[in-house]
C-alpha cells in the first residue's frame, strides 16, 4: 500500500472522527449519520496499524474502480478519493459520496444497491485498479 495515502487517509480518518459532531449536526456531506459511522468503521478495518492486507481486488482510496450499470448494462470507470481532491467532472468521486462510501471495502464481482434520487440502482463492480 502507497504510504503517502496511508497517511492522507489516517489523517482524514482522524479529522471525520474529531469533526464528527459538526459534521452531523451541520451536514456538509449528504451522508446520514448512520452511513458515515459505517463508513468510519470501514475505513479504519482497512486503514489500522499495522495495516491489514486488503485484496487487489478491494475498493480502497486511490482506486479507479469499473461498474457496470445492472439496469442498462453501461460501464463507468471512477477513482475513489478524498474530499479534497474530489472531482465528479473528472470521474473523481469522493468517499463521502453515496457511492464512494458504499464502494470502499467491496470487491470486484460484487454487486451493490444504491437509491440514486428517486430511482434504485444496481452496479456490478468489474475491476479495480489499485492507485492508477
Amino acid at each position: 500500500m502507497n504510504t503517502e495515502i496511508f497517511v492522507e487517509v489516517r489523517r482524514f480518518i482522524s479529522w471525520l472522527k474529531d469533526d464528527y459532531s459538526k459534521m452531523v449536526e451541520f451536514r456538509p456531506i449528504t451522508l446520514r449519520p448512520i452511513e458515515l459511522a459505517s463508513l468510519l468503521d470501514k475505513l479504519e478495518g482497512i486503514y489500522d496499524v499495522p495495516v491489514k492486507r486488503a485484496s487487489s481486488f478491494t475498493v480502497l482510496i486511490g482506486a479507479k474502480v469499473g461498474l457496470m450499470n445492472m439496469n442498462d448494462f453501461t460501464e463507468a470507470s471512477i477513482v475513489i478519493s478524498l474530499p479534497s481532491e474530489s472531482n465528479p467532472a473528472e470521474g473523481k468521486i469522493s468517499v463521502l459520496s453515496p457511492l464512494g462510501s458504499t464502494l470502499i471495502g467491496r470487491n470486484r464481482g460484487e454487486v451493490i444497491k444504491l437509491c440514486l434520487g428517486n430511482s434504485e440502482n444496481m452496479f456490478c463492480i468489474i475491476s479495480v485498479v489499485q492507485n492508477p
